[in-house]
């Protein structure tokens, strides 16, 4: 009996021992979750805090930018509806969707309801349906930029204008297009009054060059009409070889007066039928330095000046008077040599009689390396063999 009462004890004392444990153990997790739970209330507050002032802030960013952005909508829309230039814009499939003010004005006979047009085919508007301006639009509904100028005739008075076409595209895909037409036409005018003062002005030119190769020729009866037919054949040389229009009107008002600085050479010399002395020779060959210090004192749109100095140079420098050789002597110049021997050759001097043109041909033939431009005097024989040149009488 007392065994059992000490073995009941024993077990009582061990369970008693487990279940003070237990309690101390939940006890302490109890307090370990309560503080862990506190430290996760901080956390979860911080955070919360943390939350609403970046909503906050974000919310104040957006609202700044959805005024910005009503703002710049805003300064777009005033740049449109104010601009002076006319605007079109295009869905993808080339349907009208914003017309400004101007471009309506542009387009005068339409409604006056800029919204009639919306949703609008833009080859449907009678200006716009011809092959050339739909063709510009297909370019521009694939993808390319165009440009074009075309006119306009609105109760009888004509307007010019430049349209630019540039394609809008949305993460690369085609949404449409924009079209800016600009009313040039004070522009082409301007352009043509000016081309026709030019003209005018170029006439005039002609005009006074003209007088003055007459006054030239008058002390030289025997080359009267001796300028002229070198300029004749030096235009068609020219034309034949290709060069610049500036440069064959070089070489026709050169040409015209190639040998204006013979007012300067006594007319004794000039008409002289016998041989002439060397130093003669040395007063005509002064024309060429005389020529060009009367013309250049004057501003002709051309090298004038420039060609009557050097229309007696050689390619290989045997020339007169600066000895100039190849390249430093002017295409229009080495044109005007080769043309005014041919001429001189066959005409009458009072020297000798015309020596035909076969003769002149022969000659510019055997110097064509030394003296004359071979690809000059090429084209000159060209000419005549082709019968696509006789002088003027």
């Amino acid at each position: 009996m007392e065994n059992q009462i000490q073995t009941f004890v024993l077990i009582s004392s061990v369970v008693l021992g487990l279940f003070i444990l237990v309690t101390v153990y939940l006890i302490i997790k109890l307090k370990l979750n309560d503080v862990l739970l506190k430290k996760s209330e901080g956390k979860l507050k911080d955070f919360n805090e943390t939350l609403q002032y970046t909503v906050a802030e974000k919310t104040k960013e957006l609202l700044a930018s959805e005024k910005e952005f009503k703002a710049l909508y805003e300064l777009n829309n005033e740049i449109l509806e104010s601009s002076p230039a006319g605007i079109i814009k295009l869905d993808k499939n080339m349907r009208i969707s914003y017309v400004n003010p101007e471009m309506r004005n542009l387009l005068g006979e339409y409604p006056d309801s800029l919204g009639n047009l919306d949703g609008e085919l833009l080859r449907n508007l009678p200006d716009f349906n011809n092959p050339t301006f739909i063709n510009l639009i297909n370019r521009l509904q694939v993808g390319k930029e165009i440009s074009i100028a075309i006119d306009l005739t609105k109760k009888g008075i004509k307007t010019y204008l430049e349209i630019k076409g540039v394609p809008v595209f949305n993460d690369d895909v085609f949404t449409g297009g924009v079209l800016l037409f600009t009313d040039i036409t004070e522009s082409i005018i301007a352009e043509e009054k000016l081309k026709q003062s030019f003209e005018m002005l170029q006439k005039a030119t002609g005009d006074i060059i003209q007088a003055m190769s007459s006054t030239s020729e008058m002390r030289d009866p025997y080359t009267a009409g001796h300028q002229r037919r070198v300029k004749e054949l030096a235009v068609a040389i020219g034309e034949k070889m290709n060069i610049s229009k500036e440069q064959l009107e070089g070489v026709k008002f050169a040409g015209i007066i190639h040998d204006i600085g013979k007012i300067a050479v006594p007319s004794d010399i000039l008409s002289k039928p016998g041989r002439i002395s060397k130093m003669e020779f040395e007063v005509i060959k002064s024309h060429s330095q005389v020529g060009y210090e009367l013309l250049n004192k004057i501003e002709f749109p051309w090298p004038i000046s420039k060609i009557v100095h050097q229309h007696h140079e050689h390619l290989d420098g045997s020339g007169y008077p600066n000895g100039l050789s190849g390249d430093d002597i002017l295409m229009e110049a080495r044109i005007l040599a080769v043309a005014d021997v041919v001429e001189a050759m066959t005409s009458h001097r009072p020297y000798r009689a015309a020596l035909g043109i076969n003769a002149a041909l022969e000659e510019i033939d055997k110097h064509k390396h030394d003296q004359f431009d071979p690809t000059v005097v090429d084209a000159c024989m060209s000419l005549f063999k082709e019968k696509k040149f006789e002088f003027s009488k």
